[in-house]
């Protein structure tokens, strides 16, 4: 898979069939919509391609950080696994921000990007102030001989399938379920740091983990997990929320890794969130507490 980063000017050199969404957590619905890139692209004897903002478009508009399911590098992980040949990677900004809906289908994606299929969802908005609409598109692509493929809405068990679904099921701890929708485990991409080491003197050792991104933060508790450290996969008992019984203080996320004692500081690492065990108690002691951590590992050995 290529990527490419771009700017509103650049010329692509081939055309291709384009799917257009924020894409956040590509979970299930996504994913019916990447295969009909991806079938399409081959019927026409083209390139499948994505357009992908660099940032949320909200951490431009209302200059704050927004809560995400995937970090761009876990989206074109899974991109690639799903055979898409280019994304093409934008930056937002007053320039993109500003385009009508004409000019961004017109101008930009038909003869600069040379789109020669459109892929979207059924509730896809684009232009100034999201002021294109399913309507506006349809209208354009006919004007302009181009194909449209419009996927309706996927519900599974009832449940209409939405990254704001996703976000709600992780906030309420119910990340088992979240992870069904998401065809995929919720996953923390992060850096190891230093912390207090108190787990290490009462045995049992955590890797605390710095978010590379600003994920979605489930609820406070500890989750059963497994973590991945130069490829490998590991089981974990993970801890996530502010430590009430020693400090109280900050969100943290704090793996104890099963069966594991190496050094790992500054390593780059993936913590999948499998199921949720428990919420975060404030015990009276730490002895208290290290004995329910040591219940905590032995339902993760258990799994």
């Amino acid at each position: 898979m290529e990527i490419i980063k771009i700017d509103k000017d650049y010329i692509a050199n081939d055309k291709s069939v384009i799917a257009l969404g924020n894409f956040d957590g590509v979970h299930l619905g996504h994913r019916e919509l990447l295969k009909t890139l991806v079938s399409k692209a081959k019927e026409l004897n083209m390139k499948s391609s994505i357009l992908i903002f660099k940032e949320h478009t909200k951490n431009f508009i209302y200059k704050e950080k927004q809560f995400l399911l995937t970090s761009n590098e876990e989206k074109y992980r899974i991109f690639e696994e799903i055979g898409i040949d280019i994304v093409y990677e934008i930056i937002f900004n007053e320039d993109i921000m500003t385009m009508t809906p004409e000019y961004f289908a017109e101008d930009f994606l038909f003869n600069n990007l040379k789109i020669n299929s459109v892929i979207v969802g059924f509730d896809y908005t684009f232009g100034y102030k999201a002021s294109g609409n399913i309507e506006i598109l349809k209208e354009l692509c006919e004007k302009n001989n181009i194909d449209l493929n419009i996927i309706k809405p996927v519900e599974i068990e009832g449940d209409l399938l939405s990254s704001t679904y996703i976000r709600n099921l992780i906030k309420s701890g119910q990340v088992d379920k979240a992870n069904k929708l998401l065809g995929h485990c919720y996953t923390i991409d992060g850096y190891v740091i230093h912390g207090k080491q108190l787990g290490n003197k009462m045995g049992y050792p955590t890797a605390n983990i710095e978010p590379d991104v600003k994920y979605v933060i489930p609820m406070y508790g500890v989750y059963d997990s497994d973590i991945i450290i130069d490829g490998k996969v590991y089981k974990a008992a993970t801890n996530i929320g502010k430590n009430p019984t020693i400090e109280n203080e900050g969100l943290r996320v704090e793996a104890h890794i099963l069966n594991f004692s190496e050094s790992i500081y500054g390593k780059k690492v993936a913590l999948r969130l499998i199921k949720f065990l428990r919420p975060e108690i404030k015990f009276d002691t730490v002895d208290e507490l290290f004995k329910q951590i040591a219940k905590d590992v032995k339902d993760v050995e258990n799994r």
